[in-house]
């Protein structure tokens, strides 16, 4: 599930002046909620309010000194969120500081957040992506008295100080996030039926706005329009991920314009390993993976090639995925030489079993020596640097 979570914090006129009047009469006290919750207080952002807090003091000192705490924050000064501005001051503040006072009231009021999936949702949002103002929010589909004590909860920490009213949000929610796991797991198994055998999706339902959306290799227009016929009230959004998997008879293999070249190439890793169904490729600009791929069996030992994969790759070591494509790059062949740079790899996998110190042979550099007439190899070996010559013959 994707969820809309972000950082978020207060300007600085609201940090130092509040809102509102100061008071501690019952409303002020409890906060308003509107009567069974059938109607809306007002809207922000196009969304229900049916309940809010009130500012009942002007000064929040404690509030303050937490809210200036995050702009002296290592991650604020380096930017590591974004240029340091008063909006993201203000967002990382709510973060830190409502958010996390508001979460902790939803789960005592509602049965921790496994109780809340069933009758709401909740996310931050904030201005640095694009939002009107830094806040909280608390999505309820189906208020009940419950959302008065969570405004009960909550309203003595805006007594205190410690807190501010304005960026807290209690909405009517036109779903709950159970709904959308739900909804989620319904589109997945239509997915999978559609799915073909190299392809691969990505699919969440966003928390905010409950659009479903999916990022695929495979999926055709025709494929599209039945998903948005299987769930005709729910809008979809969909993205294609690099290229399409090839189709049945197609070839994954590309191939280059020439066989051979004469000059070096420095992109690609090399196939240390192939047989029917999965290939290894290590050393050079691609990283040591184990890649299941149906005409793996057409690969040659030696040859360098880049990998397009499909779908994610398993964090081992060496690493596991799939392959959508593979390219295979020219065979470098210097001019005089007898050997071409596949034919030399080759050798120095059998040369060297192809194990090295991580257990197989990591091949950083190649080159030729037209003097010596020899292939020279920049290898790892034990842990460190090593250099492997080949004759070229």
């Amino acid at each position: 599930m994707k969820y809309s979570v972000s950082l978020i914090m207060v300007s600085a006129a609201l940090l130092l002046g509040g809102c509102g009047t100061a008071g501690t009469d019952a409303s002020a006290i409890n906060g308003t909620v509107v009567e069974n919750g059938k109607k809306s207080l007002k809207k922000v952002s196009g969304r229900e309010i049916i309940a809010e807090l009130k500012q009942s003091v002007k000064e929040s000192p404690e509030r303050n000194k937490a809210a200036a705490a995050q702009t002296e924050s290592y991650e604020y000064k380096e930017g590591l969120f974004g240029e340091p501005t008063p909006e993201l001051a203000e967002d990382m503040a709510v973060q830190a500081i409502e958010g996390p006072t508001a979460i902790e009231a939803v789960e005592k009021i509602y049965g921790g957040y496994a109780g809340f999936e069933k009758e709401g949702i909740l996310f931050f949002e904030n201005q640095m992506s694009g939002a009107e103002q830094a806040g909280i929010w608390i999505g309820v589909k189906e208020p009940d008295e419950r959302v008065q004590k969570l405004l009960d909860e909550l309203q003595p920490k805006v007594d205190a100080g410690e807190i501010l009213a304005e960026p807290i949000y209690i909405f009517r929610s036109p779903h709950t996030q159970k709904e959308l796991y739900e909804l989620q797991n319904e589109v997945g198994r239509a997915l999978k039926g559609m799915k073909s055998e190299w392809g691969s999706y990505g699919l969440s339902v966003n928390t905010i706005t409950g659009i479903i959306e999916i990022s695929h290799d495979f999926l055709k227009p025709a494929q599209q329009k039945e998903l948005e016929n299987m769930f005709p009230d729910k809008t979809f959004q969909f993205e294609q991920e690099g290229r399409m998997v090839a189709e049945p008879g197609e070839s994954s293999i590309i191939y280059p314009k020439q066989t051979f070249t004469d000059t070096p190439v420095s992109e690609g890793g090399f196939i240390l390993s192939a047989e029917e169904g999965q290939f290894f490729i290590a050393g050079g600009t691609e990283g040591a993976v184990y890649y299941n791929f149906s005409e793996a069996d057409k690969l040659n030992v030696g040859q360098r090639v880049k990998v397009e994969a499909s779908g994610g790759i398993m964090l081992s070591l060496p690493g596991q995925g799939s392959a959508k494509f593979v390219e295979v790059l020219p065979d470098y062949e210097p001019v005089g030489a007898t050997l071409s740079e596949s034919q030399a790899v080759a050798k120095a996998i059998e040369m060297t079993d192809g194990k090295t110190a991580p257990g197989y042979l990591v091949i950083q550099e190649i080159s030729f020596d037209e003097k010596e007439m020899k292939w020279i190899f920049k290898i790892i070996q034990d842990e460190k640097e090593a250099t492997l010559e080949i004759a070229d013959k």
